[in-house]
Order: structure tokens, then sequence, then C-alpha cells
């Protein structure tokens, strides 16, 4: 039970990361720009079910597409690991929502405009994101889900509250705070990118040592 419940804490956090919501936020409080209080609580309910969605979608039939075509876990997980680690350095040299895809004229363009595209997807649900929860979707037990899924249900939730605070603190939020925990996560999350490719590697390559 301990087991599962750090794993699931890990893939949490991880996912949390790659999300990004707080880096987000200033995109979010331009879009709901024109809505008054009870409009942003539910455009911010909105974008977080619309994350969730996303992201469960990816999950479940992700992997069996890429089964199709022929590609393997451990080359998702490499592969994965690769865009998180780009994801990685955009964020520590603030370029992420470029990297999400999305440029800063385009960006511009979504001020004021209350939809979860392209908030939700890709700037939240992203590549990365979707890699992540595509490379640790395997499952043979009901208990396999719990850190399989839950992870994913934690980061829908922390996003709406998120948004949810930013709203009720939109004058207090400085660009700048905002900046440095951006930075911070990016190297924290270059390091998770380093194991995660790790583990893909082992797994292609056996040779290297187990799993």
């Amino acid at each position: 039970m301990l087991v599962i419940a750090a794993l699931t804490l890990k893939k949490a956090v991880t996912l949390f990361a790659l999300v990004g919501p707080i880096s987000m936020i200033p995109i979010f409080l331009a879009a709901a720009g024109r809505l008054d209080a009870s409009g942003k609580a539910r455009f911010a309910q909105t974008v977080a079910i619309s994350v969730t969605v996303a992201l469960l979608v990816a999950t479940f039939l992700g992997m069996p597409l890429l089964g199709f075509l022929g590609v393997s876990l451990g080359a998702m997980q490499v592969g994965g690991a690769t865009i998180v680690l780009l994801l990685a350095i955009a964020m520590v040299l603030g370029k992420e929502t470029s990297f999400k895809g999305m440029s800063t004229a385009e960006a511009d363009q979504a001020v004021g405009e209350a939809s979860i595209v392209p908030l939700a997807v890709p700037l939240l649900a992203g590549p990365a994101a979707f890699s992540y929860v595509m490379g640790n979707s395997a499952w043979s037990t009901y208990a396999d889900l719990v850190p399989v899924v839950l992870p994913i249900l934690i980061v829908g939730v922390s996003c709406w509250i998120t948004f949810r605070a930013a709203c009720r603190a939109e004058q207090e939020v400085r660009k700048s705070t905002l900046d440095v925990v951006e930075r911070v996560g990016g190297f924290i999350l270059a390091a998770i990118a380093v194991e995660m490719m790790a583990t893909g590697l082992r797994s292609l390559f056996p040779i290297l040592g187990p799993t």
C-alpha cells in the first residue's frame, strides 16, 4: 500500500510539473479577463475538466494506438523523456509557451478569449504530458490502475484549485514570482526526465541492467 501511495505521489508531482498550471496563470487570467467572478470560476472548472479528460484519453488510447504501429513501451519512455527534457530546458529559459506549440503572437491573440483551446490543449495538456502518461500507462490488475489514473485526477483538481486561487489573488500575483517557480520546476523536471529515459533505455537494451 505504501509503495502504491509513494508511486502515485511521485507520478502526480511529475505530471503536475509537466502540465505546469502555475506557469499558465498569466495566460489564464488574460483569457478570462472579460468574465465576471462566477464566469472565471466556471472557466477554471472547464479547463481543469478538459485537461483531465485529454490526459485520460491519451492514457488509455495512446499506447494501444502506438502498439498497433509497432512502438514499444521502452521506445515511448525514451521518446517521452526526450520531450520532457526539452520542456525542462524551455522552462529554465522561460520559453515554455513556445515549446508547447504557441508563439508569443498567438498567446497575445488569446487574451480575452475564454476558450479551452489552446489553454487546456496544448498549453496545459501538451506533448510532454501526453508522452508521460502514455509511457506510464501499463497495468495488469485493478490495483495497478491507482497510480495510473489517480495522478491525472489529482492534477486535474490541482489545475482547478490553482486557477481558482489565481482569480481570487489576481492583483497579488507577480510575474517575477511565477518565473522563479517555473525555472526551479524546470531543474527538477530535467532530473525526472533523465530517470525516465534511463528506465526506457534499460527496457530497450536489457544489457544495461535490470529495469
